[in-house]
């Protein structure tokens, strides 16, 4: 079964070919022009979505040599994200699914970012019970699962994405936007050592976050003289500290055989280090996306498709399936609209 992936929720445009959980083909087109601007202008992102996406899957269709009449399914974004971007993914989806008789799935995009995980042919099968961490530009949520089909919503941030406080630190130190990878870059010539930062709501057996006062924080470092590097060591490390010590709470609590990590601050590599060194120490499972997923991408899309067809053979999303800004819940599935 072929699935064609579309992910629209932000400022990347990305699409995808899979057969069942394997990706045949991938193509991503990254929107450079908000670098300058200090953040997503979400006007400007529904706009370029328009004009990359049809050429964006017309290539991606050339590459693998595949007629779009040989998708058998349809998966788009439907939301959490900028409503004007996601609106661009869902139409362009739902017209091919209805132009050629396809079926179309409205996809969660939190829930997409888990799902990268589902299928994973290098890894294995994931061992459950899971306790697993999303953590991007909009969302940073703690989650339990006892199965691909059970994930409960544990938790998560009372103000900023941990994302959101990448991005506006940099923004503050002058380094630009996105500000993930240009802070990770940068700490790695500094000493975390050298300074502190307070760490909000630190009870690790508390499963919520509090990011909006790092950046005051960090401010007074920098007036008081502390180096740049030495800021976003600190920086990193307190946040990356903040979200590996509330994870492997809840995988504690929840007796969990898995951690899983996903999302754009998945690649951070304070986070990826220290998970990596205490889930070797407590006999626990890790998975975390190989670094071309961690940020949006089409692949988490199709992989939750296809969780959900597995699910439910006879699953499909009604064309009248809306996009929407924010996700509640207390329960995550990979359909948005079924």
């Amino acid at each position: 079964m072929l699935t064609l992936a579309v992910e629209t929720s932000c400022d990347d445009s990305a699409v995808a070919l899979l057969e069942g959980t394997r990706p045949l083909a991938e193509k991503v087109s990254s929107q450079t022009v908000h670098a300058g601007l200090g953040g997503v202008v979400p006007e400007l992102a529904s706009r370029m979505h328009l004009e990359v996406l049809p050429g964006l899957v017309e290539s991606l269709l050339a590459e693998s040599g595949t007629s779009i009449r040989d998708i058998d399914t349809f998966a788009a974004t439907a939301g959490p994200g900028l409503v004007g971007s996601l609106l661009v993914g869902l139409s362009w989806s739902k017209a091919a699914a209805f132009a050629t008789g396809g079926r179309f799935l409205g996809i969660n995009h939190v829930a997409s970012h888990l799902f990268i995980h589902y299928g994973d042919e290098t890894l294995g099968p994931v061992s459950f019970p899971a306790a697993a961490l999303v953590a991007s530009g909009g969302h940073t949520s703690l989650f339990v699962l006892e199965s691909w089909d059970d994930c409960r919503f544990a938790g998560g941030t009372r103000d900023d994405a941990a994302g959101e406080a990448f991005d506006k630190t940099a923004k503050l130190m002058g380094l630009g936007y996105p500000g993930g990878a240009l802070l990770d870059r940068l700490a790695a010539e500094g000493d975390a050592s050298s300074a502190s930062l307070p760490s909000p709501l630190d009870d690790p057996d508390l499963p919520e976050f509090s990011f909006s006062g790092l950046k005051t924080a960090v401010r007074s470092l920098l007036s008081a003289g502390t180096k740049p590097e030495d800021v976003a060591a600190c920086f990193c490390r307190t946040v990356s500290s903040i979200l590996s010590t509330k994870l492997l709470a809840l995988a504690a609590s929840a007796r969990a055989r898995t951690v899983m990590a996903a999302g754009g601050v998945s690649a951070n590599s304070f986070l990826r280090a220290g998970l990596a060194g205490e889930c070797s120490r407590r006999g626990l499972d890790l998975r975390l996306p190989a670094l071309r997923w961690t940020t949006d991408n089409a692949v988490m899309v199709g992989r939750a498709a296809a969780a959900a067809l597995e699910a439910d053979p006879s699953a499909c999303s009604p064309f009248s399936c809306n996009a929407f800004a924010r996700w509640t819940g207390t329960r995550l599935g990979p359909l948005a609209c079924a």
